[in-house]
């Protein structure tokens, strides 16, 4: 059961309503991340702002899914799994690419290391190793794409904490297991 309220955006008023129609506007939905989030604007404004500066990246929108993919894995975030596994394809991840999320490990030798440098981040909560810097570094990630990840992984543990504590409804399919992804395909 949901341990935190959802905003009803049909009672919502001022800036909280702002913000949920912004939200309907944006993706045709009100996801219950974003409605749980509305509590308080001024989080759910940040959100908003972070998510929508972060499309400008260059890592560039799919490793940035691909990042908060394998955030949600490591922290247990079945809400944040599912919604991101079920918006890939907008997103220009394939079966393929979310498993390559999820599990961090890619046929692709630059988004493996951008993944389990993603991954060193979170294990070291940012402490990592002169070896993991050079590694990202050697895959060819320059400093701006190695900010990038980072934030991408800060913003995937804000949505993964928030929802983990709310225990937010899924309002989306829940993701397949891992296993059961890598059986069958996608």
């Amino acid at each position: 059961m949901q341990r935190i309220q959802p905003v009803d955006p049909k009672i919502a008023h001022g800036r909280t309503k702002e913000l949920l129609e912004t939200v309907q506007q944006a993706f045709g939905v009100i996801p219950n991340t974003a409605k749980v989030m509305a509590n308080s604007p001024a989080v759910l404004d940040s959100f908003l702002a972070f998510s929508t500066a972060m499309g400008g990246t260059k890592i560039g929108t799919k490793l940035h899914n691909q990042v908060k993919l394998t955030t949600s894995e490591t922290n247990a975030c079945d809400y944040c799994t599912s919604i991101l596994s079920a918006v890939a394809p907008s997103a220009g991840l394939s079966a393929a690419d979310v498993l390559a999320g999820r599990t961090r490990n890619s046929e692709d030798r630059r988004i493996k290391a951008a993944l389990a440098f993603a991954n060193n981040v979170l294990e070291s909560r940012g402490k990592v190793s002169e070896q993991q810097l050079a590694a990202v570094r050697d895959a060819g990630y320059g400093d701006a794409e190695i900010v990038e990840i980072v934030a991408s992984v800060v913003l995937g543990c804000f949505t993964n904490f928030l929802n983990n504590v709310a225990d937010t409804e899924l309002d989306f399919q829940k993701a397949e297991s891992v296993e059961a992804c890598s059986v069958g395909g996608g």
